[in-house]
């Protein structure tokens, strides 16, 4: 099992969404605690990087391998969130 560090920012991005979208997002968070390797793996400027899609939102994270970390860079909306 892998420890899920959330960045600050993304901590007041899921602040800001609804309530049921807030739940499933951090229900996710459990699912890719469990196994990282769940979400898309990104390329580009966002390599490095794996997204995991809850409908139109999309949590972007990194993978930590040899400390068993997955950090949590952003959450938003699919329109928006790669931009960041």
């Amino acid at each position: 099992m892998y420890e899920v560090r959330i960045y600050k920012k993304a901590q007041k991005e899921i602040k800001r969404l609804p309530g049921i979208h807030q739940k499933a997002i951090i229900e996710t968070l459990a699912d890719i605690q469990e196994d990282p390797s769940l979400g898309k793996s990104l390329a580009r400027e966002l390599s490095g990087k794996f997204s995991y899609k809850i409908g139109v939102y999309r949590i972007i994270y990194k993978i930590n391998k040899k400390e068993k970390i997955v950090q949590v860079v952003t959450v938003g909306h699919r329109a928006n969130v790669y931009n960041n």
